[in-house]
């Protein structure tokens, strides 16, 4: 069919359910024939809710590719800037074969003037429209075209009751679940995953290869409430996680979806979504999975299925765990080819890769601190940071090389402990952040490579294990490789995140989200509380930006902030002196480079000096940030250069800057006020302004610390007693209260009161974990009368001080906590043990 006319008519004839409507194809057409003449339309290929695909040839490439087409909104700037972002995003997600690939996108435009000619009239897609009188019509995606879809090759199964091998659907498995890892390492989530929207090719031997589609569209569309609100959202509602339907959409959501395609395709036969109903898929609440349906409950799939369909959201697990959980269980598919995670076959090709994607940091780096220089002394005509970009230069570790990175990963898949099949987390200018399941601790963890004089990793290490508490990354070990013989190579092995906090309000700014101001405040306590905690324990950061901040989304609503990267962090030296017969510590300032620009208070462009007035700044800059990510971020260098002279009021207005860049009526803006000083003594201690929103009814983890000084004199003591009692205590304070009393080694004897508070479950639970750890307990009293912990909090308390081997005297109130009499808490621990159990 190569008359373009009757293309045009078939295209009309076959498009169905979708928003652009039959009338407007043949101005598609007419556009393309003036705008784009080396396209040759061939067919029709099909079409969604939002768009029709074409296969076409592009007649300068030579090769046949499909056209995915999209009416555009004029009036709608917010989705016409996301079409943009999202086009360059899929550009990044070219290093995944089992994600579509884009060549080229444009916009198809006609004049306002009718009586124009509109020969040439397209505007590239990136390129502002500043031509008033051209209109966008249509926004046209050109992409590698494939023989069919997931959707359509599990349809042709039915119909020709034929279906796919055993093996042929596990290799399926893994393409769809590195594509979703892939994505989500980006921070990038899908929120319409289906069978339609996984195209398929297979090449001469019948082996398949799927490739997820629909990204740009799936989210440029979000902002149109119309469309993406539950009850218009038709063609995948059947996959929707139950979260979404209370407006509620995470990585992990897009997992339930993909739980729903694996049960497809594993049972082809006895299994159709499109047939059950929303009771049966919420079956999951209750722990059960479409009971009334003939499904094949032995196979590896169903194993990943269970998990993807938890109904709580919290409980499913990432993509790229459940990638690695089915590769090691089914070692036969070692060397399919996977694009988040590493193996032995892809050493060589991933070390290259990393090794330019680190060069590209490295100079995207130089040229913005570049940047930074031409401003500075266009604005400020002093050489402070021209001599700090200096010293940074002269501290900056070198990129690893190719064959660095490659003997590095060659090393680290020796490691037995580990699982040999590695996620890639992230390359930094000097380092490498993988992803590793450790089989020893039965762990998922990060383990950060980087260059490291030998005592500078002892000073880290230790600074890392004296600051351990709950918001705080953990550090579990370290060890070193041999990669070459004039430098140290040391492997970091600590806690896994879900990302920085950088990268979660980017995600916020994708979705066109915002935090509410009480989210913004809960997050600001978390970041000044550890920041608090360290300087409790004589400690500065020197580096507090939002790319140190990980988080992990334990709770719904805010993040869990997790602060890293302690590799510029110092112990504050000082003396002691005797004030009116007490004794206080006073603290000398640190000396040289350190921060990121940007983030650096005035002192340290000026002087080279630190102190912990100095991270009390850098706090304040990240707090602006999150209350300002959207006008803040973008000139935050440029702002930064406010630092070097005095300024009255945090990121004031000043000539040459006439925007006002933050919000000046905000809870956090009275924060700012208290920590984005020039004169450092000026600024607040961050135990005041944390005392202030106690007194609001916030709880933070410095406050117990604080309150519980005694602990930390008093590590090397054999007896100890603690008294909680009434301390309007959470499960966060009584954490903290535990991660302290760990620390104390030589215990033999503790009294620890938390009578009268409410700590929980899971306080309880941290408690006894952390007392197991103390080897020396002899004798224990643990006082958790009315905590509200329950029955479930009462046996994990007994399970972990029952792990105490030279415990003989054990006394537990469990009174007023609703717990079940029918408890043998006895048989818990060894009959020697002098038990004293009130219930």
């Amino acid at each position: 069919m190569s008359n373009p006319k009757s293309i045009r008519q078939e295209v009309e004839k076959q498009i169905k359910n979708c928003t652009i409507k039959k009338h407007n194809v043949k101005k598609f057409f007419t556009l393309m024939k003036k705008q784009q003449k080396h396209y040759q339309i061939l067919q029709f290929a099909g079409n969604g809710s939002f768009a029709i695909v074409l296969k076409a040839l592009n007649k300068i490439t030579g090769q046949t590719v499909a056209l995915k087409v999209v009416e555009c909104d004029e009036s709608d700037f917010k989705a016409m800037e996301v079409i943009q972002n999202e086009y360059k995003m899929l550009e990044v997600f070219s290093g995944c074969k089992y994600i579509i690939k884009v060549f080229n996108s444009f916009y198809l435009t006609e004049s306002n003037d009718s009586d124009e000619d509109e020969d040439d009239d397209q505007i590239p897609v990136g390129q502002n429209n500043n031509q008033s009188n051209l209109i966008r019509v249509f926004y046209v995606m050109e992409q590698e075209l494939c023989q069919t879809t997931l959707s359509s090759f599990i349809d042709m199964c039915r119909q020709k009751n034929s279906y796919p091998s055993q093996q042929m659907k596990e290799i399926m498995t893994i393409q769809i679940l590195d594509s979703v890892a892939f994505l989500h390492r980006f921070d990038v989530v899908h929120r319409d995953i289906k069978p339609s929207n996984f195209l398929l090719n297979f090449d001469q031997n019948g082996n398949p290869t799927l490739k997820l589609c629909d990204l740009a569209f799936a989210s440029a569309l979000k902002n149109n409430e119309t469309r993406l609100s539950i009850s218009t959202f038709k063609g995948s509602q059947a996959y929707t996680a139950p979260e979404v339907y209370q407006n509620v959409y995470k990585k992990l959501s897009d997992l339930f979806s993909v739980g729903i395609v694996l049960l497809e395709l594993d049972n082809i036969a006895t299994f159709d979504i499109s047939k059950t109903n929303l009771e049966q898929k919420f079956e999951t609440k209750n722990g059960q999975i479409f009971q009334n349906f003939n499904i094949d409950r032995q196979s590896q799939i169903y194993k990943i299925v269970m998990q993807c369909l938890k109904y709580e959201v919290d409980q499913r697990k990432p993509a790229v765990e459940l990638l690695i959980q089915f590769i090691v269980q089914n070692q036969q598919y070692l060397n399919v080819d996977v694009f988040t995670l590493l193996n032995k076959s892809q050493l060589k090709q991933k070390a290259e890769q990393f090794n330019q994607i680190q060069m590209s940091i490295v100079q995207k780096k130089k040229k913005n601190e570049s940047e930074i220089l031409q401003l500075s002394q266009i604005y400020n005509k002093d050489l402070h940071l021209e001599k700090l970009i200096k010293k940074y230069e002269q501290l900056e570790r070198k990129p690893f090389e190719t064959y660095e990175y490659q003997i590095i990963l060659n090393d680290l898949q020796k490691i037995t402990k580990f699982d040999p099949n590695f996620e890639f987390i992230s390359v930094g200018a000097t380092g490498l952040v993988l992803g590793v399941f450790n089989k020893a601790q039965n762990r998922y963890s990060a383990l950060k490579i980087q260059r490291a004089k030998k005592h500078e990793v002892v000073r880290e290490v230790g600074i890392m294990k004296d600051c351990q508490m709950p918001l705080v990354i953990k550090f579990y070990d370290y060890f070193y490789l041999n990669v070459n013989n004039q430098e140290d190579f040391v492997v970091y092995e600590i806690e896994k995140c879900s990302g920085n906090l950088k990268q979660f309000l980017n995600n916020l700014k994708k979705q066109n989200k915002e935090l509410d101001e009480n989210q913004k405040i809960k997050i600001a306590i978390q970041i000044m509380d550890v920041i608090n905690y360290l300087h409790i324990h004589d400690i500065v950061h020197r580096d507090i930006k939002l790319e140190n901040l990980l988080y992990v989304e334990q709770d719904p609503e805010i993040p869990t902030i997790k602060l890293a990267d302690f590799d510029q962090a110092r112990k504050m030296p000082y003396n002691w002196l005797n004030i009116n017969g007490e004794d206080v510590k006073q603290y000398y300032p640190i000396e040289g480079a350190c921060g990121t620009i940007g983030y650096c208070p005035p002192e340290l462009v000026r002087d080279f000096l630190y102190s912990f007035n100095s991270d009390i700044f850098q706090v304040g800059v990240c707090l602006a940030l999150i209350d300002n990510f959207e006008t803040l971020e973008p000139v935050l260098f440029k702002k930064s250069l406010d630092y070097l002279n005095n300024f009255s009021i945090p990121f004031e207005v000043k000539q040459h800057d006439q925007q006002e860049v933050v919000k000046r009526n905000t809870k956090i803006y009275d924060i700012l006020l208290q920590t984005v000083i020039f004169k450092q003594h000026k600024r607040s201690n961050l135990q005041l302004i944390l005392d202030d929103f106690s007194k609001k009814g916030y709880q933070y983890h410095s406050k117990v610390n604080t309150k519980s000084n005694q602990i930390i004199p008093s590590i090397y003591q054999r007896v100890l007693s603690l008294n909680y009692s009434k301390q309007n205590l959470c499960s966060d304070g009584a954490k903290a209260v535990a991660f302290e009393i760990a620390k104390c080694t030589k215990l033999s004897t503790l009294t620890l009161d938390f009578y009268s508070n409410n700590i929980g479950s899971d306080g309880a639970k941290a408690v006894a974990s952390e007392i197991a750890k103390c080897t020396n307990l002899s004798t224990l009293t643990l006082d958790f009368y009315s905590n509200n912990i329950g029955s479930d909090g009462a046996k994990a308390v007994a399970s972990e001080i029952a792990k105490c081997t030279n415990l003989s005297t054990l006394t537990l109130d469990f009174q007023n906590n609703n717990l079940d009499g029918k408890i043998s808490f006895e048989s818990y621990f060894d009959k020697d043990i002098k038990l004293n159990i009130i219930i």
